[in-house]
């Protein structure tokens, strides 16, 4: 079917960008080093590992469509990470890139081998299995510092494209599972939802700061992290705009309501409805005018 195409072309190309969600710390690690003390290196070995294994399980099923997506995932991973490396062993402050960091590069490493040669002499297809674990450990990957996010109310650490990225690519990957009811599809997927929505939540939440300008070792945040301070602003800025209209509206029909009230109650002054049945309606003008201005204010606020 037409939709069944273009949902899974759809798909493909967020996976393609949430494969590239690396590239962005990366890219600005490059050009200013000092700035990989921002980066996690759980999320980019678990991101390698999930690549590899997805990797191996496509080439040796075979699943085809797996593999391009995930190749290109596997050599941003390894340009991403040595990247890292390369400029952490001379900052002083990448306390994160440390031996444990160097342990786990070591481990993530052999252990992708032994997937990849598993897949080839034994059975691809519980190297698939594998493959939903390690993609939900991917999703939560970031909240390993979220201890450090809470503790600091900073999400400096936390990366804002793969999380961004990760949402909108499990999404559509739930999608198709749902339509073609293939549960290792859309089950690790919803997974992966619900992990970059509450880490969008905190990112959301804790805008990256850090010391200010006036310090020595100052070093900027991030560039993805102007990404979102912009949806931070814009969501706030929305939330006012729609207080404000609910709350116009609200007394725009309160006070309409006491209008249209009085002016269909009996009075014997100089509006009223008989209460003989004669249609004898007298009425102000003004009442009309006065509904007719309040109402281009309402408009006039809303804008």
């Amino acid at each position: 079917m037409a939709a069944d195409f273009i949902l899974d072309t759809v798909a493909i190309c967020f996976a393609v960008f949430f494969m590239t969600a690396p590239l962005s710390q990366a890219i600005d690690v490059c050009g200013t080093p000092a700035k990989v003390r921002y980066v996690n290196p759980i999320n980019l070995l678990c991101f390698y590992l999930n690549c590899m294994t997805q990797l191996a399980y496509g080439l040796f099923l075979p699943v085809p469509p797996v593999v391009p997506c995930n190749a290109y995932g596997v050599g941003v991973a390894i340009f991403s990470t040595s990247a890292c490396w390369w400029f952490a062993r001379k900052e002083q402050h990448a306390i994160n890139w440390d031996r444990t960091a160097a342990i786990g590069t070591l481990l993530a490493v052999l252990l992708s081998a032994t997937i990849f040669a598993f897949a080839a002499l034994e059975s691809a297809a519980d190297v698939g299995v594998l493959g939903m674990l390690v993609g939900i450990i991917m999703y939560g990957a970031p909240l390993s510092s979220m201890k450090e996010v809470l503790k600091t109310k900073s999400s400096e650490t936390l990366p804002v494209m793969q999380s961004f990225l990760g949402f909108l690519n499990s999404s559509c990957w739930f999608t198709v599972g749902v339509r073609t009811g293939k549960v290792p599809v859309w089950g690790p997927n919803v997974i992966g939802m619900m992990l970059s929505l509450l880490q969008l939540a905190l990112i959301l939440k804790y805008p990256a700061k850090t010391g200010g300008p006036e310090q020595q070792d100052f070093i900027p945040v991030l560039a993805e992290h102007s990404l979102a301070d912009i949806a931070r602003v814009v969501s706030a800025d929305l939330a006012e705009r729609l207080a404000d209209g609910s709350e116009s509206i609200s007394d725009f029909m309160k006070r309409s309501s006491q209008d249209l009230s009085s002016f269909f109650s009996p009075n014997r002054g100089n509006e009223y409805i008989s209460l003989d049945g004669e249609a004898r309606i007298e009425c102000r003008l003004g009442l009309l005018h006065s509904l007719s201005s309040e109402a281009d204010i309402i408009r006039h606020r809303s804008r």
